[in-house]
C-alpha cells in the first residue's frame, strides 16, 4: 500500500500510479461487490431451502408444499429489503448478522400473520424447526463467506481504492486507520489542497474548481471511493455539487465524521430540516446493562472454576514441588472506583521477588509505567510456562465471583502505577477490572503505554455483551499463540 498524506497540491497523489496494475475502479468494485453479493444469495437459498427440506424429512407435520415455498420465497426476499447482502456491511462488525437475524424474525412473523389473516391452521412443529436451524445456518454461512473475503483482502483482492480529501492531521488519522483495515489497499490518494487553512468560500468558480480537483484525482487513481474527513472547508453546496458529480462516475462518496474510538452502537442519526445530525450516546454501566454483565461475570468464572478444578489442582502442585513458597501469589490492586483488593494468581516467581524490583528497574523493557522483562530473573521454571500460556491468572475467577474483578475488562492496575495517571487514564477504573480485555487480545505485554490505555477507554465507553464475548473468544487464540507474554 502506497500513501501521500503530506499537504501538498491534489495531483501530486500521481507520483503514486506508475506501479498500479490489478484492476482498480468503479467497474471492478462493483463487479466483486455484485458477484459477492449473488454468492451470499446461493448459499441464503441453499441454506433456507435445507432447513425447511430437513423439517419434512424428519416427518414434522406443520405445512404443505405451498405453505413452505410460500415462506422460503418471504424469507429470501426479506434478507434483501434488509439490505443484509449490502457491501457497506459485510465484512466487518454485527450489522450484517444483525441484519440477517431481523430479517428471519420478519420473515416468520409476517408468515405468521398471513396464516391468520386467511384463517389457515397448521401445526408449529416445522415452523419451530425451521426458525433456529435456519437462522444459525444463515449465520454460518456468512460467516464462511467473510472468512473468504478477508481472505482475499490479505492477498490485495476485493478492495477498494480511496481518495482521501481533509486537513493533512485528520487524513494522516484516517489513512492510517484504513490502512490496518485491510479494506483498502493498492493506492491510498490524499487531496489535502482544498484545506490549507483557509476556507474555499461558497461561490460558484471556488467550489468548481475544488470539485474539479478532486475528480481529477478519482479519475487519475481510477478511484472507487472518496473518504471526506473535511466538511467545513468544502460548504454544505460543494459537498452536494461534489456528490452530484461523483455519482455521475459512480464513485461513492463517505463523509467522515471527527469521531474516534466511538462504537456504531452508541451513534445514531436523524435529519432535521434536512441538515443530518449525529447524536453520541454517553455510555452507562448501571441497570439493566450492569446486572446483564454481573450475570455473565458469574456463570462464566463459576463454570470456568468447575470444569478447570483439576489444572488448578495439577498446577498448585507444580508450583508447590517447583520451589518453595506459597502456591498463590496476592497483590493489591486497584479496582473499580479506586477501590482496593487483593488479586490472587498461581505464583510464578521467587518468593522475594519484589525484594529485587528496584534493582532490576534500569533494565526493564515495558512502557514507561509497567516492569516487564522478558528474561526476569525472578521468574520460576514452571512460572515461565504458567505466565505464556497466562495460566497463572486462572485464580482470578474467584475475584470475579467476590465482585473485585470482571471476566472482561481493563488491565487491573497496581496503586503504584495509578500513581502516575493523568486525568484520561483515571476513565478506566469506572469498570472492574478484567482478567482479560483488548489489550490481552491486542497485543498484550507488548503494547505501549498510550496504546494499553487507548484501547482500556475504548472498552470503558464501548462496552456490549457481544463484545466481552467476542473478547473472551479472542483470548484463547491469543494465550495459545503465547505472543506479548512474558
Amino acid at each position: 500500500m502506497s500513501t501521500q498524506a503530506s499537504p501538498v497540491g491534489v495531483t501530486s497523489a500521481q507520483r503514486q500510479l506508475d506501479w498500479m496494475s490489478t484492476p482498480a475502479g468503479p467497474a471492478s468494485a462493483r463487479r466483486w461487490q455484485t458477484g459477492y453479493a449473488r454468492r451470499l444469495v446461493v448459499t441464503d437459498l441453499a441454506v433456507i431451502v435445507g432447513s425447511l427440506a430437513l423439517g419434512h424429512q424428519l416427518g414434522l407435520p406443520g405445512m404443505d408444499a405451498v405453505s413452505t415455498g410460500l415462506l422460503a420465497a418471504l424469507w429470501i426476499t426479506t434478507l434483501g429489503v434488509t439490505r443484509s447482502r449490502d457491501w457497506r456491511h459485510i465484512g466487518a462488525g454485527v450489522t450484517e448478522y444483525r441484519r440477517v437475524l431481523v430479517a428471519t424474525a420478519a420473515s416468520f412473523g409476517l408468515f405468521f400473520a398471513v396464516l391468520v389473516a386467511l384463517e389457515i391452521a397448521i401445526a408449529r412443529e416445522h415452523l419451530i424447526w425451521s426458525l433456529p436451524v435456519g437462522a444459525l445456518g444463515l449465520m454460518l454461512g456468512r460467516l464462511l463467506w467473510r472468512r473468504r473475503l478477508h481472505a482475499q483482502w490479505r492477498r490485495g483482492l476485493w478492495t477498494h481504492r480511496a481518495v482521501v480529501v481533509g486537513h493533512p492531521g485528520k487524513v494522516r488519522h484516517v489513512v492510517s486507520a484504513v490502512q490496518g483495515s485491510k479494506t483498502v489497499t493498492g493506492t491510498i490518494v490524499t487531496a489535502t489542497h482544498l484545506v490549507a487553512g483557509e476556507r474555499t468560500g461558497d461561490d460558484a468558480e471556488t467550489r468548481e474548481r475544488a470539485v474539479v480537483q478532486i475528480l481529477d484525482v478519482v479519475t487519475r487513481s481510477a478511484a472507487d471511493l472518496v473518504l471526506l474527513t473535511e466538511t467545513d472547508s468544502l460548504s454544505a453546496q460543494g459537498v452536494r455539487e461534489l456528490g452530484w458529480a461523483l455519482d455521475a462516475l459512480d464513485v461513492n462518496l463517505v463523509v467522515v465524521p471527527s469521531l474516534t474510538e466511538t462504537s456504531g452502537s452508541r451513534i445514531s442519526s436523524h435529519m432535521i430540516a434536512g441538515v443530518p445530525l449525529l447524536h453520541v450516546a454517553y455510555p452507562r454501566l448501571t441497570g439493566i446493562a450492569r446486572l446483564t454483565k454481573r450475570t455473565f461475570d458469574l456463570v462464566f468464572s463459576a463454570l470456568a472454576l468447575l470444569m478447570l478444578g483439576p489444572l488448578l489442582i495439577s498446577i498448585a502442585l507444580w508450583v508447590r514441588l517447583d520451589s518453595p513458597g506459597p502456591v498463590l501469589f496476592r497483590q493489591e490492586r486497584v479496582g473499580i472506583h479506586h477501590s482496593r483488593f487483593s488479586m490472587l494468581k498461581f505464583r510464578s516467581m521467587v518468593v522475594n521477588a519484589e525484594e529485587y524490583l528496584s534493582l532490576l528497574q534500569a533494565r526493564s523493557e515495558g512502557n514507561g509505567v509497567l516492569f516487564k522483562m522478558h528474561q526476569d530473573p525472578r521468574v520460576t521454571r514452571i512460572g515461565a510456562v504458567l505466565r505464556r500460556l497466562s495460566l497463572d491468572e486462572l485464580p482470578q475467577f474467584y475475584n470475579v465471583l467476590r465482585g473485585e474483578m470482571s471476566v472482561v475488562g481493563p488491565r487491573p492496575p497496581l496503586p503504584v502505577e495509578v500513581e502516575t495517571y493523568d486525568e484520561h487514564a483515571h476513565r478506566r477504573l469506572l469498570v472492574k477490572p478484567g482478567i482479560t480485555g483488548l489489550w490481552q487480545v491486542t497485543g498484550r505485554s507488548d503494547l505501549s503505554w498510550e496504546e494499553s490505555v487507548r484501547l482500556d477507554l475504548y472498552y470503558v465507553e464501548n462496552w456490549t455483551l457481544l463484545g466481552d464475548i467476542q473478547i473472551v473468544l479472542r483470548t484463547a487464540r491469543a494465550v495459545f499463540g503465547g505472543a506479548g507474554a512474558y
